[in-house]
């Protein structure tokens, strides 16, 4: 259907397999990551399934896997976690930008 000047859009663009080179798990667990029965460790992900991995730098006591993103690079796939730790402390800045201690152009 045309606008009101009579041009009409153009048709969607088809985004195939090969256009994004990642995804990301936002809600992923430490209880996503566990051992099949050959006792290799996969990651448990959502729609694909038991996917096995290279378990090479275990996640530290007390950390919690929050995220996973899975990267697709030349020479294969890979994952990538992101860990949260909630004894570190969160600190507050002691200098806080006001306008006077800002530079301004």
């Amino acid at each position: 259907m045309p606008d009101k000047n009579g041009k009409t859009s153009g048709r969607p663009k088809f985004k195939g397999k090969h256009y994004y080179n990642s995804f990301s798990y936002p809600q992923l667990s430490n209880t996503n990551i566990i051992k099949n029965a050959n006792g290799r460790f996969c990651v448990n992900l959502p729609k694909i399934g038991l996917v096995p991995f290279v378990y090479n730098r275990p996640i530290p006591l007390g950390f919690q896997v929050k995220t996973g993103t899975v990267i697709r690079e030349a020479d294969g796939f890979y994952i990538s976690f992101t860990i949260e730790d909630k004894t570190v402390p969160y600190e507050v800045v002691e200098i806080q930008p006001t306008v006077d201690n800002s530079c301004m152009y």
